[in-house]
């Protein structure tokens, strides 16, 4: 995946900065496993939940968002 998208935000999956809808700059800097649900097999692979990690450049303030077995947003943390 090279980006991930949120409501109708695009969010790139590199280390160069981004200007995200609420016009503060941020950066991708990580990615993990949500180690609190299980794996699942679906569509013959296994599956997990991720968080991505994003740090906003003015204040190093860190934001993940969360994404299903699908790729499907669920929730800021």
């Amino acid at each position: 995946m090279e980006y991930l998208t949120i409501k109708k935000q695009r969010i790139g999956l590199h280390f160069d900065p981004q200007i995200g809808i609420n016009g503060r700059e941020f950066r991708y800097f990580g990615i993990r496993k949500n180690l609190q649900l299980p794996e699942k097999w679906i569509n013959k692979t296994f599956k997990w939940h991720w968080i991505y990690s994003f740090i906003y450049l003015d204040n190093e303030q860190v934001f993940e968002l969360e994404f299903d077995y699908n790729d499907k947003f669920l929730q800021k943390l």
